[in-house]
């Protein structure tokens, strides 16, 4: 994980290591016009007459292999530096630059303004792993341990780069729970469910959960004399959510950032606090404080992820993982949705074969802009989640340029293959194989190849995925080599679930019929976002908007999951048309991996907390000048764009 940020001519890079500080000369900020090398944890591009790079051994690859930096000029097409610091740092140029080692880094001058793609890489360690005994008290255990490496980091511990992954969890009746003491306790009933609600908090507080044979939980410091009492499930989930809410935003304004990353800190001093004494006192002064402040006149920002979850210790074993993403946890509750029998006869006609059709249900859901589904049962508005695909993801380990395959099963559906085009035009090396028509071994062999992504197009029944030969069930594979996919075919829900359990992360699937025409809109779509480095579950959110079906398409595994590194910031524009001159516009930047991060808005030149923005309403000239600086999906008038085609709209309107 690296956070990053730009003040002025400097742009900062913060890792677990350390940070790194690059000056620049005529930095402007541009969509990427050169590829970045993968794997990288962040990325940046823009224009820039010189550059000078942290310390540290520094390579050049100039198309002949990999180098020590000399002092000297170079001159060719595509150009590659890499600098070994605290945080890793790739520099990708093409076209005339002195390179100058004369000073305490590396400094890359050119000729003129050149365009420039930057990348950030941070060392990733193993976590540890804990045991503990199948039992409430045995979680809560786990949960007070992994709350311990917070801790001693005050506010800090708002900020992605500071919090490690927690210790992985695996339950033994002969393990014996750890001992632990805070200065913090929450106190909840013993149950499994109240454990399982309570662990965000918990752990973000770096306070101790214990299990008692009590009828509510309770948070409390004994030596400052404070208590904060709390009602019983299902009321516990919305009041334990709003206070992790309260401290992390609070401790967001309160912790001492790093040049770039500071935000405004009103909202604190209108409550009377003072961020550097806040910084000062203990974990519980810190927290009491807080939790007793008046801040119904505060918006607090839009929450990230919210998962529901099952009390059963298989999903137990997913704790550290959503705690990891810092997500909510609440009780899996929902309700049956209406039949669609009117909707399924009137496109039976549209369609051959008899297709696998799911009985979604509708959850019952808190706060958040992402939601997870650790249940029984296939959810509308939340990806379907398992402890295999968490796994799964932790294990991944990305090497070299990203894989694509893309298979189109149906001749009908041949038009998708323009989606090959939007992969070989992405912002990074990828390295993309076609595949048509496709007889049931050799799309067996397919699907079992280690490949980042497979987008298949083509047609899902009963017996599974439709080739000319007959159909392959993905219950058959001995494995998924696919990291991720989008399974393109009515009624693909059950089959992307097994490609989870053999081995995949999570993947794009439908749960019924949808058309050949509304199903190449929305995997073009999906497919372009993907490799701009949105995750799974938003990057389908915003392909869904294409049709009007979207409701029909769904994402099976860990939808935080994301194929690539965004070139800034995962951001989205929207834009509202008010009158012939004038628009609505917003720019906002979410992520379910990275809360407490912090970006530049353009619209403001104002640094925020990732899930806040600020609506402006501006000209055309101010709409268009910002639609040439980002490179960004735009929801336009409820549709959704790309920055540069609403750039070239807006812009032929003028010239009529």
């Amino acid at each position: 994980m690296v956070e990053w940020g730009r003040t002025g001519e400097t742009i900062t890079a913060t890792g677990r290591a350390g940070e790194v500080h690059l000056t620049t000369v005529d930095w402007t900020p541009t969509p990427p016009a050169r590829q970045l090398p993968y794997p990288v944890d962040a990325a940046l591009a823009g224009r820039v007459a010189a550059l000078d790079l942290p310390s540290g051994a520094a390579t050049l690859d100039d198309g002949s292999g990999p180098r020590a930096v000399t002092n000297g000029d170079v001159n060719v097409a595509e150009a590659l530096v890499a600098v070994d610091a605290a945080v890793e740092t790739f520099v990708r140029f093409g076209g005339a630059a002195t390179l100058d080692t004369s000073g305490d880094g590396l400094t890359l001058r050119f000729d003129s303004e050149t365009p420039v793609s930057l990348g950030f890489r941070d060392d990733r360690d193993d976590p540890d792993s804990i045991t503990v005994p199948p039992t409430p008290a045995g979680l809560a255990a786990a949960v007070t341990t992994a709350g311990g490496d917070l801790a001693p980091l005050g506010p800090e511990r708002s900020r992605p780069v500071r919090r490690p992954h927690p210790p992985l969890v695996s339950f033994d009746e002969g393990a014996a729970s750890p001992e632990t003491e805070r200065s913090l306790v929450l106190r909840v009933p013993d149950d499994l469910e109240h454990v399982l609600v309570a662990a965000p908090f918990a752990y973000y507080l770096g306070a101790e959960l214990v299990t008692e044979s009590r009828t509510a939980p309770l948070l409390e410091a004994a030596g400052i004399g404070f208590e904060r009492p709390y009602g019983t499930l299902p009321t516990f989930a919305s009041e334990v959510a709003a206070d992790v809410r309260r401290a992390f935003y609070f401790d967001c304004l309160a912790r001492e950032s790093p040049a770039g990353h500071d935000v405004d800190r009103s909202p604190l001093s209108s409550l009377g606090l003072d961020a550097a004494s806040v910084r000062e006192v203990s974990p519980a002064v810190r927290y009491a404080t807080y939790l007793d402040a008046p801040v119904d006149a505060i918006d607090l920002p839009a929450w990230h992820l919210s998962t529901y979850v099952d009390p059963t210790y298989e999903h137990a074993r997913s704790v550290p993982y959503l705690l990891d993403r810092l997500s909510l946890v609440y009780p899996a509750e929902a309700s049956e949705l209406e039949p669609r029998d009117l909707l399924e006869r009137s496109l039976d006609d549209f369609f051959r074969g008899e297709v696998v059709s799911v009985s979604p249900v509708d959850p019952d859901l808190g706060v958040g802009t992402s939601h997870a589904w650790l249940a029984a049962g296939e959810p509308v508005e939340a990806f379907k989640t398992t402890t295999r695909a968490h796994e799964n993801r932790l294990a991944t380990r990305p090497e070299g340029d990203v894989t694509v395959a893309v298979v189109v099963n149906d001749p009908e559906m041949a038009p998708e293959l323009t989606v090959a085009d939007t992969y070989r035009d992405a912002p990074l090396p990828l390295s993309v194989h076609v595949h048509e028509s496709l007889r049931t071994d050799d799309l067996a062999a397919v699907l079992e190849r280690d490949v980042d992504f497979l987008h298949y197009v083509g047609h899902c029944e009963v017996d599974g995925l439709r080739c000319p030969d007959g159909h392959l069930s993905a219950s058959s594979l001995a494995r998924s080599g696919a990291t991720t996919f989008f399974l393109n075919a009515c009624g693909s829900y059950h089959e992307g679930e097994t490609l989870v359990e053999k081995g995949s992360v999570a993947g794009g699937v439908t749960l019924d019929k949808v058309l050949n025409e509304q199903a190449t809109r929305v995997g073009t779509a999906f497919g372009r976002l993907l490799v701009h480095g949105f995750g799974i579950d938003r990057a389908l959110s915003l392909a869904r908007r294409r049709i009007m079906m979207g409701q029909d398409y769904a994402v099976v595994g860990d939808g935080t999951f994301a194929l690539t590194p965004t070139c800034g910031d995962p951001a989205v524009v929207e834009v509202d048309r008010l009158d012939c001159d004038r628009f609505g516009v917003e720019y906002a930047v979410a992520s379910t991996r990275a809360a407490g991060a912090t970006y530049r808005d353009p619209l403001t030149d104002r640094q925020r907390l990732y899930g806040t923005s600020e609506r402006a309403v501006v000209d055309r000239s101010t709409l268009t000048a910002l639609l040439e600086r980002v490179h960004a999906p735009v929801v336009f008038d409820g549709d959704l764009r790309w920055s540069e085609r609403l750039r070239d709209e807006i812009g032929s309107e003028t010239a009529h």
